[in-house]
């Protein structure tokens, strides 16, 4: 009986679209904006989502230090709302994954006290309504990708677990491939790359980090009023109206990595 209650449980992938099929179609990606575009494509049709942050880095003890991500309709200030004094990011949910690395599914009503309130008002003030995340290391566990999932329209159950188990040792493949690759791109256009100085790049760089002006003046050794008119003269330069928009033009200019 408890067999035939899991096998319900388990993904079936009757549909025209199968698990295969969209296993074998990560074979193909080789960029980040591949990658980016097969999670709004194959992926969509098995597992549905709205948002999504992956990336890889050193894994903590409850935390990981990422070292490359990419994300897709999330909000970066959430990460810099959970970023630790060592720059480590940390959730509950992430710190139970560093633990067991195993799928890790949350919804707010189930097992709340189980985590910490600051953090579930964070959650909720950035309305990530659900989670589902796994990752995978590299065999001495130092080195992991990671792969958070929210805003799932549905409700989570064991299916979405196995899920995750089938599908992110491959996702981690892709995701390492695309990382190593240059990013093909339009040539920019010239005064938008041209305009930005050297000292300008250095300040997009750690604003990407999520550090304030006044973190950035003392890294830089400069005066806040200083960082000010660098992060005035980036967005002026870079056409955009805040931070956030400022870095993501970067990056798809290769301004910032």
């Amino acid at each position: 009986m408890s067999a035939m209650i899991e096998s319900l449980d388990r993904p079936r992938f009757d549909e025209p679209t199968t698990l295969l099929d969209v296993i074998e179609s990560t074979l193909r990606i080789q960029t980040r904006s591949e990658f980016l575009a097969w999670t709004e494509g194959p992926l969509q049709d098995i597992f549905p989502h709205e948002s999504l942050i992956c990336g890889v880095g050193q894994i903590g003890q409850h935390s990981i230090h990422m070292q490359h991500h990419l994300f897709k309709r999330f909000p970066l200030p959430y990460i810099k709302a959970i970023r630790q004094a060592d720059d480590g990011i940390h959730s509950p949910i992430m710190a139970r994954w560093c633990k067991e690395q195993k799928p890790q599914l949350f919804e707010p009503g189930k097992l709340d006290s189980a985590v910490d309130s600051r953090w579930l008002g964070i959650f909720h003030q950035y309305d990530l309504r659900n989670i589902a995340a796994h990752g995978m290391h590299d065999l001495n566990s130092n080195v992991a990708s990671y792969f958070s999932f929210s805003r799932i329209p549905e409700a989570l159950t064991a299916r979405h677990s196995h899920l995750l188990e089938l599908l992110v040792p491959h996702m981690h493949v892709a995701l390492g491939r695309a990382l190593a690759q240059a990013e093909p791109m339009q040539p920019p256009k010239p005064a938008a790359h041209a305009a930005i100085t050297p000292h300008e790049s250095a300040v997009l760089h750690w604003i990407r980090e999520g550090k304030t002006n006044g973190e950035i003046a003392q890294i830089l050794s400069r005066s806040e009023h200083t960082i000010k008119n660098h992060v005035r003269a980036i967005l002026l330069k870079l056409r955009v109206n805040n931070r956030t928009q400022a870095v993501s033009k970067a990056m798809t200019l290769g301004i910032v990595g």
